[in-house]
């Protein structure tokens, strides 16, 4: 790892404890997630052999908290005066990109391993299909890493923190809630499956449900990394773009 990315990754990793971001962050999501568990998920009447309960809400309550960590992951280097200091640095655009994004991603896996505890204890109580269980975990890695990428993006884009949390939230909901299966109804007389598939190939929605229900096909991991990479691109070039 080189010595220029690990500083960055380091810096902006414990930035968030620093802060007090963090722990206000981790206790606001147990809170979050085991309130939508057993109240609006109805833990104690479904069957939770996949924990069906816990994963119902989850992307509802990332949406709300990632963008509460990446929000400040280039505004506050702008409004500290530091981004410039950082853009001459020895390192590169990409490089430093990577490490701010990975360092969110990582705050994203602390924050869903608050929930271990829950599957172990669950495990307890009645039969768990574990591996259905383990998909719907991936889903949710996949998930925080696809969100710190655009929220840090967003922050980029950026000078405000506050505006930066707001356009994160509202481009992470239009993300989750994208659905372009009215485009399918006009196309029923067409036997065009290609393109039934890839209009729901967009489709968030059907990526998780596919993960949540164990179906994982290898269309659902390049979805994620499609919006993924595409992002980090972004961010690269608003950084070039305020250095020039």
């Amino acid at each position: 790892m080189p010595i220029a990315f690990k500083t960055v990754f380091n810096k902006e990793f414990a930035g968030f404890f620093r802060s007090g971001n963090a722990y206000i962050v981790l206790g606001i999501y147990a809170l979050l997630s085991f309130a939508a568990t057993f109240y609006a998920g109805g833990y104690f009447s479904l069957d939770n052999t996949s924990l069906t309960s816990f994963f119902l809400y989850q992307p509802e309550i990332l949406i709300v908290l990632l963008p509460a960590i990446t929000m400040r992951s280039w505004t506050d280097e702008r409004r500290q005066g530091t981004l410039e200091y950082l853009l001459t640095q020895p390192i590169s655009y990409v490089s430093a990109v990577l490490a701010k994004f990975g360092a969110a991603w990582l705050f994203g896996l602390l924050m869903l391993s608050v929930s271990l505890p829950f599957w172990l204890l669950t495990s307890f109580l009645t039969p768990l299909d574990n591996l259905n269980i383990l998909s719907s975990y991936l889903v949710c890695i996949l998930i925080t890493g696809t969100f710190s990428a655009l929220g840090c993006t967003v922050s980029a884009f950026n000078s405000n923190t506050v505006i930066a949390y707001i356009i994160s939230i509202f481009v992470l909901w239009c993300l989750c809630n994208l659905n372009l299966d009215f485009l399918i109804t006009p196309a029923e007389n067409i036997s065009d499956d290609v393109f039934v598939r890839v209009i729901r190939s967009l489709n968030f929605n059907k990526h998780y449900q596919d993960f949540v229900s164990g179906q994982i096909g290898l269309d659902n991991v390049i979805y994620f990394f499609s919006v993924m990479i595409p992002a980090l691109w972004l961010n690269v070039i608003a950084l070039e773009f305020k250095k020039k």
